[in-house]
């Protein structure tokens, strides 16, 4: 017998017993789990995690990774700004909190901005006040002294060979009518 002709023969209380069994003979309905599945049951996204910049194809997993922390904070003076009509201080350091542009009266590492020269600063904290030349870290406690900059993270070697003056070499014009020349016999 076909669907169709059993909807004939029984009308629409054929269609509710098959959308719902479990009500119709007695069985009680599975229980919703409580919990929100947590991030370790999914095993295919934790190995292959593609924001993982140091992932391994098929790799076991492990626990967390270490937090990587800097050797000793710091908030460096980077540079200032002194025009007719403003004053600014550019700092940067070991927080994000540290990196930061304040004019007079400005807060950084718990001391306030009392002054700023195109080479220095001047901070105040608990009453003492202490000079900051640029390059240098704004000290983070009132006993402390300004001290050299940490080195910044090591970059790409920046070549300050100059310009190639080897006569073998091709010059720009060369290079530039020698692509013309090409893209013509493209064209033909």
């Amino acid at each position: 017998m076909s669907f169709r002709n059993i909807l004939l023969t029984c009308g629409w209380s054929a269609v509710l017993l098959i959308g719902a069994p479990s009500a119709v003979f007695g069985q009680k309905d599975k229980p919703t789990p409580t919990r929100k599945p947590t991030y370790e049951r999914f095993t295919m996204v934790r190995t292959r995690n593609i924001f993982d910049p140091d992932r391994q194809a098929n790799a076991p997993i492990t626990g967390p990774k270490p937090v990587v922390t800097t050797a000793a904070d710091f908030a460096a003076l980077t540079g200032t700004l002194v025009t007719a009509d403003k004053m600014l201080a550019f700092f940067s350091g070991s927080r994000p909190e540290f990196s930061k542009v304040l004019s007079v009266h400005g807060e950084i590492a718990g001391a306030t901005l009392t002054q700023i020269t195109p080479n220095a600063i001047v901070i105040e904290r608990a009453g003492k006040t202490t000079t900051v030349a640029v390059g240098q870290t704004v000290p983070l406690d009132a006993s402390s002294a300004p001290t050299s900059a940490p080195a910044p993270a090591a970059s790409a070697p920046v070549s300050t060979a100059p310009a190639s003056t080897d006569p073998s070499s091709p010059s720009k014009e060369a290079i530039i009518r020698r692509m013309m020349e090409k893209r013509q016999q493209e064209l033909k």
